[in-house]
């Protein structure tokens, strides 16, 4: 497990769980260095924290 240091709204973050995914098909034709492309996508995330 990699761990982390940090302050923010997320420190106590253990686990994160990606659900209900949709979209995210890859484009079609060959890629091109140091282009970028836009792809829909949409999921739910969970985020499962430590106590305090």
């Amino acid at each position: 497990m990699d761990t982390h240091t940090s302050a923010g709204i997320l420190s106590n973050v253990v686990y994160i769980s990606r659900l209900l995914t949709s979209g995210g098909v890859a484009p079609a034709g060959a890629c091109t260095d140091g282009a970028t492309m836009a792809v829909p996508y949409g999921a739910v995330y969970v985020f499962w924290a430590s106590k305090r």
